[in-house]
């Protein structure tokens, strides 16, 4: 996976899904949030956004506060736009990752290796988004352990999001500090 990071990890690739990125992170999601809204008569606080993480109780109490429209909205939502995004997001860091190691570091042979923070962050997005849209299939009915490991996903989605924000961010300082230094 390593080997094919590296391959896809070119300027032109980093560019176009940083741009994809950007276009769900201030378009596509908030519209969806929008959405929900106006669905709802509220502004509601959709459970995957919830940080660091959310407990079963305020799970439920978000669920039953969506009423039926938004609920139903939010299963669409979370089988659509959010199976996409984080597939977007997670490639879009994790070559952004490997083209920086590459740039700052090339000899070093740990640093690609963190190109890997957002495909775990990926992969418990869509573990999270599995027991939200579990938690709204089944409401009424209150399903502890999946609204728990739902609360854990989320914390884990969250601690590997802001590892590989914040790697990227001292990645592209360093990349900028070293073509200074060129001059």
């Amino acid at each position: 996976m390593l080997n094919k990071l590296q391959k896809w990890a070119t300027g032109r690739n980093v560019i176009i899904l940083v741009f994809l990125d950007v276009i769900f992170m201030v378009g596509v999601m908030p519209y969806m949030q929008m959405l929900m809204a106006l669905a709802m008569n509220q502004h509601p606080q959709p459970i995957d956004l919830s940080i660091p993480t959310w407990t079963p109780a305020e799970g439920f109490a978000l669920i039953e506060s969506y009423g039926d429209a938004g609920r139903k909205l939010y299963r669409t939502i979370e089988l659509t736009a959010d199976v996409i995004y984080p597939l977007v997001y997670g490639f879009a860091f994790a070559l952004l990752i490997t083209f920086l190691a590459r740039k700052v570091a090339p000899t070093n042979k740990w640093m690609p290796y963190l190109a890997f923070l957002p495909l775990i962050a990926m992969l418990f997005d869509y573990a999270e988004n599995l027991c939200i849209v579990s938690l709204l299939c089944t409401y009424p009915q209150k399903l502890m352990l999946i609204a728990r490991l739902g609360g854990v996903f989320t914390l884990f989605k969250w601690i590997f999001a802001f590892s590989a924000m914040g790697v990227s961010l001292i990645g592209l300082v360093l990349w900028a500090v070293k073509g200074l230094g060129k001059r």
